[in-house]
């Protein structure tokens, strides 16, 4: 594990905290019914939620794990770290114009044109130089351990997934009325979903998790990187292929998009085998709570991942590519992440709070700062509420799914609390906070150290 005195990410915490805040405001907005399974997955009120997940929750909680853990990955820092908070004001900016541009869509408004080209230049700009910095640390030291190649590719496929989304946030701004890009925007919206979802989330997810679950379990070093780089290469070249197949025929572009969803059977089997084998040979008997909240998310990942293949060939209904779509960002995605802020969250305050006092006085254990049992229960009502919500959506239950929603987001609100609780370190004793303990801050670390 990182070795105290370990360089912190100066905004790792503030990224973490509004990539929250996006997760609750897309779930309370599902909860009070502005998306139901009897609607339609493409009008703006369903795009403000599914933006405010991906971009908001999902890719600033990834983009501030990166700050950290690249290093970790590379043994090497970060070639620069003064873009960290202007490219995390940028992106949420950037990302609030585009909610907006989604509103003033759907009320008709002519402003929704120049608000939409705004929200596409700023979101381009901020994501692409944040994701510069992090290839150029990768890239570095890619050598140092197997997994950086595939957070690499992770990089590339969020790289093309912001430039289709602003070639999609004109298109649908109406600023351009091109019969040729409308319907590429239309026939090409599941590979952007793609890209993001497949090709960058889970992917930086699996090579992160490479480096950091093995040292979590205290257990062997997972081996089978390469074979998941190559194969999840391709399945993303293919992707690539699709995606510009549907410039020409779209028919074709969906077949292509068919077998690379097939090839993505291949990495994500052989990262499920190797967990499996991890978690059996870890030293590590007791699983934490970050452990064993992450085994339903592992589970998720291997039920929907064939399950779409399988939607993909049987042309099945819309409602059904939603449930599974929802178990895999949900179940999955925001399973693990929820699951591993239990850990990272604690583990970085223990080292600002109390890495610098060893030795010189009492200091708490590191499973001091949180009450496991506590957020295990609440991750355990998080993941029953993600089955049952994904469940309704499936029968088009607008009933069921609002209910499941709304205990999902009070669980995900308690493990919120709970990670607020571990960076304010109320569950430590008061004798392991004498002088010279200095109190993190709650979004920002103490003191720049790159």
């Amino acid at each position: 594990m990182m070795p105290v005195g370990t360089t912190l990410s100066r905004w790792t915490m503030a990224y973490f905290g509004a990539a929250l805040f996006f997760l609750l405001l897309a779930e309370s907005l599902l909860s009070a019914g502005l998306w139901a399974p009897s609607s339609a997955v493409a009008e703006p009120h369903a795009l403000i939620i599914v933006h405010s997940m991906t971009i908001g929750w999902l890719g600033l909680m990834m983009i501030g794990a990166l700050l950290q853990f690249t290093p970790v990955l590379t043994g090497l820092g970060l070639p620069t770290g003064r873009l960290d908070l202007p490219c995390l004001a940028g992106t949420v900016a950037g990302l609030g114009l585009l909610l907006c541009g989604f509103q003033l869509i759907d009320m008709g408004s002519a402003a929704a044109g120049p608000v939409m080209v705004a929200a596409s230049v700023v979101l381009l700009a901020s994501l692409l130089s944040i994701a510069s910095v992090l290839l150029s640390g990768l890239w570095r030291g890619r050598a140092a351990h197997a997994a950086s190649p595939l957070v690499m590719l992770a990089i590339a496929c969020l790289a093309v997934t912001v430039v289709l989304g602003s070639l999609f946030a004109v298109a649908v701004s109406g600023v351009t009325a091109t019969p040729g890009i409308s319907a590429f925007v239309v026939n090409a919206l599941p590979f952007h979903a793609s890209f993001g979802l497949a090709g960058w989330m889970t992917f930086a997810a699996i090579g992160v998790s490479y480096k950091l679950l093995p040292m979590f379990l205290l257990s062997q070093e997972m081996q089978k990187s390469p074979f998941i780089r190559g194969t999840g290469a391709f399945a993303a070249t293919t992707l690539g292929v699709a995606t510009v197949s549907t410039i020409f025929e779209p028919s074709l572009g969906q077949r292509v998009f068919l077998i690379g969803s097939l090839f993505f059977q291949l990495p994500i089997a052989a990262y499920l085998a190797e967990l499996f084998l991890t978690y059996r040979a870890r030293r590590r008997k007791a699983l934490e709570p970050n452990m064993s909240g992450s085994l339903p998310a592992f589970v998720l990942l291997g039920l929907s991942v064939p399950m779409f293949a399988v939607a993909l060939a049987g042309d099945a209904d819309p409602q059904i590519f939603a449930a599974i779509a929802y178990l895999f960002v949900f179940g999955w995605l925001t399973g693990l992440g929820l699951s591993q802020l239990l850990k990272i969250v604690p583990f970085l305050t223990w080292i600002e709070a109390f890495g610098p006092l060893l030795g010189r006085g009492p200091t708490p254990r590191l499973a001091d700062l949180l009450n496991g049992r506590r957020a295990a229960a609440w991750l355990s009502i998080f993941y029953l509420a993600v089955v049952a919500s994904a469940a309704a959506i499936a029968a088009g239950s607008d009933a069921g799914f609002r209910l499941a929603v709304t205990v999902q987001t009070l669980a995900t609100a308690a493990l919120a609390i709970e990670l607020v609780l571990a960076r304010r370190l109320a569950n430590v004793a008061p004798v392991t906070r004498g002088a010279p303990f200095q109190q993190p801050a709650l979004f920002v670390a103490a003191k720049p150290q790159r």
